[in-house]
């Protein structure tokens, strides 16, 4: 397009040359036009270009139909002879099962049940069940989008997609809450607040109030965490660099969603005999309805119960807690029967504890040296 404005700015020279002295103004008007839309179209073709250039846009994956099937195993033989035949098709993978399976490969291997694919992709992204373009996310440099449905991660730059990572989300009494969120911030290792012994690696925030986090930890291949999302050590490294934590102002203060924004599609439908991922028969068979304007997803809907008890005070919008589980449970998310497991720092009470005990031996240790003090000073005086 551009040699177009060139070759433009050349026909009207020439054609300058050879009659001007019989042109009329309009003529002259309309030639003028013309060359100036001629530079205009030029310009906006190399604004674009030099847009591309700047954002770095990587080219849309393709891939063809890939069928999956659903293996039952009837005996530990059968398995152990199945994955052993396994191993000698092209091109295999251990990283493909576990993504498709969505747990620890030690996991895959001791299952009742797999998935596996009539083909073996090096690049993941074919089993994916987001799509490989999301145009309402083309302005947006990062984006994390999460189905907790069907446990999977999707990372998006310019609306393509990157790169897709399986996750294990919050367990029916802890889970993980559609909504927008973003990610906060960032430590290479971080101790549960439930068990200080849980390391949890690669550790990014995503929501401080409620301490939801993704981060490496055990994969058993269904919701497992305490509102968190667990993945694998690898996808969680690649998230660790890749991400964006939030900003600050002046003042040291978070800006709000000002960290790369993280879109939790659904919920996870607890109460269903089987596995969602395990039922879908082709890498073509899903599709994933993705929001209009992923940065004007309403915030999640998180009970109250769910937030430590000494920040419930400073929350910006508590009215929003108060209710949500009330909302959730007229939505049937929140099944009925089920009780919600409050949010307790037990390394807290724990520390109070060992705090308290401390203390108390420290009083008895006193005491001791108290009577042994008064028995010395006893007996020096009956000496004297």
């Amino acid at each position: 397009m551009i040699p177009y404005a060139i070759a433009a700015v050349l026909f009207f020279s020439l054609f300058t040359l050879e009659s001007c002295e019989t042109e009329s103004r309009e003529e002259i008007a309309m030639r003028d036009s013309l060359y100036k839309d001629s530079v205009r179209k030029a310009d906006s073709i190399k604004a674009y270009q030099e847009l591309v250039a700047a954002r770095d846009i990587p080219p849309i994956a393709d891939f063809p139909e890939i069928k999956y099937t659903l293996f039952k195993f009837t005996s530990q033989s059968a398995r152990a002879v199945f994955f052993d035949s396994l191993k000698r098709v092209p091109n295999f993978s251990e990283k493909v099962l576990k993504l498709l399976n969505r747990k620890e490969y030690r996991f895959v291997v001791g299952s009742e049940e797999i998935v596996i694919p009539d083909v073996f992709y090096e690049d993941t992204r074919a089993y994916s069940v987001f799509p490989s373009y999301y145009p309402a996310a083309k302005d947006i440099h990062k984006l994390l989008m999460v189905t907790a449905h069907y446990q999977m991660m999707a990372l998006y730059e310019w609306g393509v997609l990157v790169r897709v990572n399986a996750v294990n989300s919050g367990k029916e009494k802890t889970p993980s809450y559609p909504g927008k969120y973003s990610l906060i911030f960032r430590q290479l290792e971080r101790h549960s607040s439930i068990d200080s012994s849980w390391i949890m690696k690669y550790y990014f925030n995503f929501s401080p109030e409620a301490g939801m986090a993704f981060h490496q930890f055990v994969m058993p291949g269904y919701p497992a965490s305490h509102s968190c999302m667990r993945m694998f050590l690898e996808d969680a490294m690649h998230l660790y660099t890749w991400g964006k934590g939030a900003k600050v102002d002046s003042n040291k203060v978070r800006i709000p969603f000002s960290g790369t924004p993280v879109i939790v599609l659904d919920h996870y439908p607890f109460g269903l005999e089987f596995r969602p991922w395990m039922q879908i028969s082709s890498n073509q068979s899903i599709h994933l309805k993705l929001p209009e304007n992923p940065l004007k997803v309403d915030e999640p809907l998180i009970p109250i119960i769910q937030i430590p008890e000494e920040i419930r005070g400073a929350l910006s919008n508590r009215q929003r807690y108060v209710i949500a589980e009330d909302s959730l449970r007229k939505l049937g998310v929140i099944r009925e029967g089920v009780v919600l497991t409050p949010s307790i720092n037990y390394n807290k009470l724990r520390r109070q504890k060992k705090a308290q005990e401390l203390k108390e031996k420290m009083l008895q240790e006193k005491i001791l040296q108290e009577q042994l003090e008064n028995e010395e000073l006893e007996k020096s005086n009956l000496d004297n």
